[in-house]
């Protein structure tokens, strides 16, 4: 409990609000101006003749300045996201994503890590997130064993509750074993340990 008048989710929401008044109705002169003198494209390797957006005609100038004004209205309102992520230390990346398309994007899956999570770590999770997606979408027969291990995992669950001793222990393996948590290898060795009272 804290003597505070407010809590930390009001200052999220407020910060939240905040942010995003950044971006609203921004000023069209002013998105001229901070892109005149930037790089096009902005990468190591500039296009053939042109350096910054200065560099543009005035009509392809004003062209481009139309459209990224409409981009910038145009843009979804991620500020509570933005704050959340930030306040929790997570870091968006900008290497994964997953778009589920339907002959145009009708989802998209944006991810945020620990800035110390490790590269495969990242890429597992992604790629996890993206196969059941996948299963689900097609309603191939991954999809029934998925079923079946969420079925295993459950049985599982419940009787690891009602046992004890090694038992305990060999049913706690199986459900690792269907949720994915446990190497098949490390499981072998575990039960090779165990002795079962009805043997």
């Amino acid at each position: 409990m804290t003597d505070r008048p407010y809590t930390d989710a009001d200052l999220r929401a407020e910060a939240a609000r905040q942010h995003a008044g950044c971006s609203w109705d921004p000023d069209y002169m002013g998105v001229g101006e901070q892109m005149s003198d930037q790089p096009c494209p902005p990468t190591d390797e500039p296009g053939p003749g042109l350096h910054t957006w200065g560099d543009l005609t005035r009509d392809e100038f004003d062209e481009a300045q139309r459209k990224i004004h409409d981009l910038i209205n145009d843009a979804a309102n991620v500020s509570a996201w933005a704050v959340q992520l930030g306040a929790d230390g997570l870091a968006p990346s900008t290497e994964h994503e997953i778009t589920v398309d339907a002959g145009r994007p009708i989802a998209r899956m944006h991810f945020a890590f620990e800035p110390d999570m490790p590269e495969e770590m990242r890429s597992a999770l992604v790629e996890g997130v993206g196969h059941a997606i996948d299963t689900a979408l097609d309603g191939s027969e991954d999809s029934d064993d998925s079923e079946a291990f969420n079925l295993i995992s459950s049985i599982a669950s419940q009787l690891r509750d009602a046992t004890d001793g090694d038992e305990h222990h060999a049913v706690g393996l199986i459900y690792d074993l269907a949720m994915g948590s446990t190497r098949i290898a490390d499981a072998r060795a575990q039960l090779a340990e165990l002795t079962f009272r009805h043997v």
